[in-house]
This record gives structure tokens, C-alpha cells and sequence, in this order.
């Protein structure tokens, strides 16, 4: 965003938390970097950008471009860039997430400057950026990080932002040890793996605030990780790829998971599906640890099978619907991933329906599929551009009260080898019923990736996601793509977000994946906000535009 259309936004922005002074850490080097411990029985193949970052650090596999290096002028349109890239200390801000209450618009991603920024308390080590819009989305005030006053902790990225009502919003991320130093484990201290949300409220003035970490799932101590002769506890894990919903209804906000268990009590550390919920206070800023739930094993862990990217919509029930990625990887010599679903009722603490002994395939006689609803999976497709290499088809999931439908959207390959995006809307009981459709409309062979979806106060759909067409299936140049359909099964006309494409081969970051494990979008009314990661100034960066 230009300078005098900065200066254009008037309302001032005071976060509660005064502003603090920082420094700014060099790059890690072969001599200064500190050593992580390591994963145990996880795989972290297998764990999300955040939790990644974690055991592995930032990747300097190649210099940053200077944001002055492109030559000319960078359209952007109606294209928005949420965060500020004059405040950065490094590129890679990916990983968005957006939620939206009228002409109030709040964006969250993944920051890079984190990795350089002590002590962990200081604003700008928060590895979960968020910026916030007064004006539907026209320009953005970056508000740096989140709150943080544990020095043990740090925001540790994998945004999701739930709107609760039109002045507040929840922003969960992962909150887990120092990435980049030793936390203080002496003197009975502790520094564990972590899930969190902060209420962030939009004053009246224009003014905004923020609370402090609510912690709202526990893995355990990571202290003896660091001790030269480790002993963690049986259960230690690392929580990761979390996800919020929030039903104004019920009241009732929900977090799914993936629980990764370290492996000293005998486990795989494969992946186990979890959900928290809690019941919102008439104030949502006198929300606590305490009135979360314990947490629910949705899809318990397996021995030889990965089960990660779960999301979660609730109903205006209060019932929880998650789904996600069964086979991640494809393990255990079985080549196909299964989409699943499940749905935990309001004040169960196991699923009705997609638990263990009652599973919901959702891709159940997906084309080309296996009898038993396995469906060809970008795990196996190495992606030219994305520094992860291999993709992944975690799916999304938006419960449509309007139509009373549970809308399913996922990427994979079961058409041509660089993936569609898929939709499958099923009954509110999930019941395996309808037919699975196609939701881009193009045949190009390129890549479809990373899908959002949202539902529209007239219970139209919003879907959204990475799209190669305009280049064709062997290049790297990336737009995002979107569109509105009325129903599940009615038809729509792809319409291209992006003002601009993204070659993802020529854009530095530190961060592993480039840009990211997810994109999102989110409706308010018959506004739908769209947020990915963008290129165009040489790093990825935290886009935005809305389409009414």
C-alpha cells in the first residue's frame, strides 16, 4: 500500500500493549544457531509450516530479493496488501487466515521477522502476524503480532481468526517454546506445547486492544528436550494445524487439531485428530483457559496411517463438524489419502458420526477412487515452486445452515495429476449422500491447490484457491481463483482474484512452504473477503480483496 493512502486511513489504531522497543537477531549461522531437539517418533513431513519451523528453523536456502529490485510498476488493483513490508526484518509472510463483521475486516499469517526478534515477549517475535481493516478491506493497519507475556512461549504462526460479533474476533496460532533460543527450564520452569487465542476487540473510536494468550490445549513440557539426557513424559506432543469456528447461536467456539505425539510412551506419532469447545462469556474478553473443554479424540492416533489438517465449522446447534486428511503421505504402502468427516453433537465427548467405529469417507465414489474412497493425492506430486515440494489436500469445511448442508471442499488428483477442486455437500447427519462436483471449470492440467470455503448469509458458497491456468501446467506463475455458487450442485463461473500472478520459482522466503499450507476466505452478509499469499514485491506477502 502507497504511503499517502496510508496517511488516507484516519482511524488510529492503539493496541493495548504499548509499543515496546525490539532487536533485531542476525540469521542464525552454522556457530550461533541453536540446536532444536528432535522430533522423536514425528515425522515433520508431516507437520504444518508452523510446528515445521519449529524443530527445523527458518531456511536460508537462497539471498532475499530487495523489495526496490522489480523494475517498473507492481499492479496491485483492488488487490490489498494486509501487512506492512517496510517493518519486516525478513521475507516470508504466508499462511493467511481473514474474518470479516461488515466493513471490519481482520487478515493473520505466518511472520518471518519472528525468527529474529528477542526476547519472545517483544511484539514483533510474534511468528503470527495480523493486521486490521475499518473499511472493507481498502487499506490495513499492521498490527505487528500478538500479545505475549510468557517469556518461556512465542506465537508460533497457523493463524485462524474467528469472527465472534461485529467488535470481536478470536485469533488462535500455535504458542510453543522459544524457535530460535533456549527457554529458561531452570528453577522448576516450564515451556510447553501449545495452543492459544487472543480476543482482539475493535473500539468504538476506531481504536483497537488486545487480551492476553487464553491457552486452550496442552501438550506438555518441552523442558527435558533440552536436557542433555531427555526424559519427556509418556504422553508429550506437539499440538499443530489448529482451527477455530464460531457459532453466535450457541455461543459456542471450537478448535480442531492434530495432536503429534513425541513417542516416549510407545506411540507413532502419526497424528491424532482433537477438538476443544468452549462457551462464550456474554463478554467475549472474560474468555479463560477454564472454560475450554478437555480435549476430544475425534480420530485417534494409528500406527501406520498419518491423519493431519483437520478444520471445523459449528452449527448453529453447537455441533462440531471436522474434517481431514486420512493418509497423509500415503503410508503403509497404500497410495491413496481419504477425505473424512466427522460430527461431534453439542455436549458429546465422542463423535455420532466418523468416529473409529462409524468413519464418513467423504470422497466415497470419488472418480477413479478405490472401493473404499481412497482418492489419488497431491502427496505424491512435487510441486514446482512450492519449497515443501510434495502438496497435500487438506480439506475445508463450512456448515451451511441455510440449505442445512455440511460443505466439503478438498484438492486432489483423481482427474489429472496437477489436481481440481472438489465439492461435496452432505446432510447435516452426515449421511455419505449427493454427488461429488468439480468446482473450477476449467481442463487446463494445471495446478489446483490450497481451497477455502465460506458460506454466504443467503447460503450461497464461497470457494477459493491457487490457480495455474493462465500460464499453463508447466509453469510456476500462480494466481487466485474463486467463485460463488447458489447451491452445491448448481453451476458457477470461475472468476480470477488475483490483479497480478506470482512466479513462485523467482519469490524468496525463509519460510518452508513458500506460501503456505492454507488460504482462506470468509463472508459476512453477501461480502466475501479472500486472503492467500501473494509475490509480486519479490517475497511472499499476506493479499487481500473481497468480491461482492
Amino acid at each position: 500500500m502507497s504511503r499517502p493512502a496510508r496517511l488516507a486511513w484516519t482511524a488510529v489504531l492503539a493496541v493495548s500493549l504499548v509499543s515496546v522497543s525490539f532487536t533485531a537477531m542476525p540469521p542464525p549461522t552454522a556457530s550461533s544457531a541453536v540446536t532444536r531437539p528432535g522430533p522423536g517418533a514425528i515425522d515433520t513431513r508431516n507437520l504444518s509450516a508452523g510446528g515445521r519451523a519449529w524443530f527445523e528453523g527458518p531456511t536460508f536456502a537462497k539471498p532475499e530479493q530487495p523489495f526496490g529490485a522489480a523494475k517498473g510498476r507492481i499492479a496491485r488493483g483492488s488487490n490489498v496488501d494486509a501487512n506492512d513490508p517496510r517493518r519486516d526484518l525478513a521475507g516470508g509472510q504466508s499462511e493467511t487466515a481473514i474474518a470479516a463483521a461488515g466493513a471490519t475486516v481482520v487478515a493473520a499469517w505466518n511472520d518471518s521477522t519472528g525468527f529474529l526478534v528477542q526476547p519472545t515477549t517483544d511484539r514483533r517475535a510474534s511468528l503470527t502476524g495480523l493486521a486490521l481493516s475499518l473499511d472493507r478491506g481498502k487499506h490495513f493497519r499492521d498490527l505487528l503480532g500478538l500479545r505475549n507475556n510468557r517469556p518461556n512461549q512465542q506465537w508460533s504462526g497457523d493463524p485462524t481468526i474467528a469472527r465472534i460479533d461485529s467488535t470481536h474476533f478470536a485469533l488462535g496460532s500455535l504458542y510453543l517454546p522459544p524457535a530460535v533460543a533456549i527457554p529458561d527450564c531452570d528453577r522448576g520452569h516450564t515451556s510447553r506445547f501449545q495452543l492459544a487465542v487472543e480476543i482482539l476487540t475493535v473500539n468504538r473510536n476506531g481504536t483497537a486492544s488486545l487480551g492476553l494468550p487464553i491457552v486452550v490445549a496442552d501438550g506438555g513440557d518441552a523442558c527435558p528436550l533440552f536436557d542433555d539426557d531427555p526424559n519427556p513424559a509418556p504422553n508429550l506432543a506437539l499440538l499443530d494445524k489448529e482451527w477455530l469456528s464460531y457459532d453466535r447461536t450457541s455461543r459456542t467456539l471450537a478448535m480442531s487439531y492434530t495432536r503429534f505425539f513425541y513417542g516416549a510412551g510407545g506411540q507413532s506419532g502419526l497424528g491424532q485428530i482433537e477438538l476443544v469447545r468452549a462457551h462464550l462469556p456474554a463478554k467475549p474478553e472474560g474468555l479463560s483457559s477454564a472454560n475450554w473443554s478437555k480435549p476430544i479424540a475425534v480420530w485417534p492416533e494409528e500406527k501406520a496411517t498419518v491423519n493431519q489438517g483437520a478444520y471445523v465449522s459449528v452449527a448453529r446447534t453447537g455441533d462440531a463438524y471436522l474434517a481431514w486428511e486420512r493418509n497423509l503421505n500415503n503410508f503403509n504402502g497404500n497410495p491413496y489419502v481419504y477425505i473424512q468427516a466427522a460430527r461431534v453433537r453439542r455436549g458429546d465427548s465422542t463423535p455420532v458420526a466418523g468416529g473409529r467405529a462409524n468413519p464418513v469417507v467423504v470422497t466415497l465414489g470419488q472418480r477413479n477412487s478405490s472401493r473404499a474412497g481412497g482418492v489419488k493425492s497431491l502427496d505424491a506430486v512435487a510441486i514446482a515452486g512450492y519449497n515443501r515440494g510434495p502438496g497435500q489436500d487438506f480439506p475445508r469445511i463450512a456448515v451451511d445452515n441455510r440449505l442445512a448442508k455440511v460443505v466439503v471442499v478438498w484438492n486432489d488428483a483423481s482427474a489429472h495429476p496437477l489436481g481440481d477442486i472438489w465439492m461435496r455437500a452432505l446432510p447435516i447427519d452426515l449421511r455419505i449422500r449427493g454427488r461429488i462436483v468439480k468446482v473450477n471449470d476449467d481442463n487446463s492440467f494445471a495446478l489446483h491447490f490450497l481451497p477455502a470455503v465460506s458460506v454466504r448469509s443467503n447460503g450461497s458458497i464461497a470457494t477459493s484457491w491457487y490457480d495455474r491456468r493462465k500460464a499453463g501446467p508447466q509453469s510456476t506463475r500462480t494466481d487466485y481463483f474463486g467463485e460463488i455458487r447458489r447451491k452445491p450442485t448448481s453451476k458457477a463461473k470461475d472468476f480470477r482474484i488475483t490483479t497480478g500472478s506470482t512466479d513462485w520459482a523467482a519469490t524468496s522466503a525463509i519460510a518452508t512452504p513458500n506460501f503456505g499450507d492454507y488460504t482462506d476466505n470468509a463472508s459476512t452478509g453477501k461480502t466475501t473477503y479472500f486472503t492467500w499469499s501473494d509475490g509480486r514485491l519479490g517475497v511472499p506477502q499476506p493479499f487481500v480483496d473481497h468480491h461482492r
